[in-house]
């Protein structure tokens, strides 16, 4: 008699399978992505694959939820927490994320762009969930933008909600560009607007080219 799977290695089964589904989609988009060549990139088989998704859609979903929502906070949201003034966060996040990132991860686009154009007019779970992930992203940044007004780094007179949501704006609009261009040097372009936008409603992001972290 065979021993059940224990709860571990089915866990690790998903993200296996979740981590591939998403370097394939990345790299070819959903619909050019076969779950075959999903497979091809780890040790599991079609039967374990069906185990935990019931089919590629369902697979789709999950890879958004669970690999691309964290994924994008981790990178843009919770880095802020470590910078005084959250403006001077979003300016060196854009640096190290995408003015440091390998060229051959530039060229392949942001994977929430990717998604954005090629699924959210096709299909309804596709568009609810990557615009729950966009809009729990630009939550994220406000809430930063608040604390900096608090802290008073940030003034008052500035509608956190409107920052936030130029600050994704432009970060997914120079991915697309970094993408199609291919030159690093509309980062730069960004860069200087964004720091010139940020100085108006801070004095400290003009006055510090250096960030200020919390001391732990």
């Amino acid at each position: 008699m065979k021993s059940k799977k224990k709860p571990r290695d089915l866990l690790e089964t998903r993200r296996e399978i979740l981590d591939a589904a998403f370097a394939e989609i990345h790299a070819r988009g959903f619909h050019a992505s076969s779950l075959e060549a999903i497979l091809e990139r780890t040790r599991h088989t079609k039967g374990a694959l069906f185990h935990q998704f019931a089919s590629k859609l369902e697979l789709g979903y999950a890879v958004v939820d669970e690999v691309i929502v964290p994924m994008t906070h981790a990178r843009w949201v919770e880095p802020l927490a470590t910078f005084e003034n959250p403006l001077e966060g979003v300016l060196r996040l854009l640096e190290a994320n995408i003015g440091e990132a390998p060229r051959a991860m530039l060229d392949l686009g942001c994977p929430v762009n990717n998604l954005v154009q090629e699924m959210a007019n096709t299909d309804a779970g596709f568009r609810r969930r990557l615009r729950r992930l966009v809009e729990g992203w630009i939550d994220g940044v406000e809430s930063h933008v608040k604390r900096g007004q608090a802290a008073g780094l940030v003034r008052k007179s500035a509608n956190a909600r409107s920052v936030a949501e130029y600050v994704v704006a432009s970060i997914e609009g120079v991915y697309g560009l970094v993408k199609i261009v291919r030159d690093e040097s509309v980062l730069r372009s960004l860069v200087t607007s964004m720091a010139t936008f940020f100085a108006c409603i801070s004095d400290d992001v003009a006055a510090n080219g250096a960030s200020r972290r919390r001391s732990r």
